[in-house]
């Protein structure tokens, strides 16, 4: 439902939005996280300039942004995507 937030959202990816919403909590953090990868590679397909993802205050990412993270970085095949993470180690907890 990233439509409802983002209206312009279907614009950039077309008929991937318009995924089954009624199927339960683990298929929608899985479409999530597809929605996700397949924005960050169109994203970089279609800019002539690189794109860089910035994400600040790792140390409190929960173990689902990790994964989407994960994710992302593991199928991202486009050489003009950077991700770049910050955390501190002060913060961190084991």
């Amino acid at each position: 439902h990233l439509i409802k937030v983002v209206p312009n959202f279907s614009l950039i990816m077309g008929d991937l939005c318009n995924i089954d919403a009624d199927s339960g909590c683990v298929d929608a953090q899985k479409r999530l996280q597809y929605l996700l990868c397949r924005f960050v590679e169109i994203i970089s397909d279609s800019s002539s300039r690189p794109v860089v993802l910035f994400l600040d205050d790792l140390q409190w990412a929960d173990i689902a942004s990790i994964t989407v993270i994960r994710q992302i970085l593991e199928s991202s095949r486009s050489s003009r995507f950077l991700l770049v993470g910050s955390c501190r180690n002060d913060e961190m907890t084991d």
